[in-house]
């Protein structure tokens, strides 16, 4: 079966700021901030990372089995996406209140141009052999 494009793999959300009713958003108070990240799909694995600029990169793997979103939850960056089965790569500026959807198979990485602080959420455990390890600069 043909791979989609890459660009149909990967899905970016940006949660609205706004204090009117809703599932999946971000808000500001007196209180600080709150950020509703995902309503409804199963989780099974959450993880929470941050990264400075000129520190290299998080990321540079695919996984074989497991979807995953990332939400940023403040700070600045760059995705890089690759899909060793067709060669494409896609390149996204990443902001506060961006959530991605990465399906299995999408090679990812993340860099960070201001402190980025992420949230890493997926459907099934970690498991050792659902990672493989891609090096973007030499596919």
């Amino acid at each position: 079966m043909p791979e989609l494009p890459l660009a149909q793999r990967i899905e970016v959300v940006r949660l609205p700021l706004t204090d009117e009713f809703a599932t999946e958003k971000r808000f500001a108070d007196s209180r600080g901030e709150g950020h509703l990240i995902l309503n409804g799909p199963t989780v099974r694995r959450a993880g929470l990372f941050t990264l400075e600029p000129g520190a290299g990169y998080r990321g540079g793997h695919l996984h074989h089995g497991k979807r995953e979103y990332i939400y940023v939850a403040a700070g600045r960056g760059l995705a890089e996406f690759f899909c060793p089965a067709t060669g494409e790569r896609l390149e996204m500026e990443l902001k506060a209140g961006d959530r991605m959807f990465i399906t299995p198979g999408v090679a990812h990485r993340f860099s960070a141009q201001e402190t980025l602080t992420f949230v890493e959420l997926c459907d099934r455990p970690y498991e050792a052999e659902d990672d493989q390890a891609v090096d973007f600069d030499r596919e």
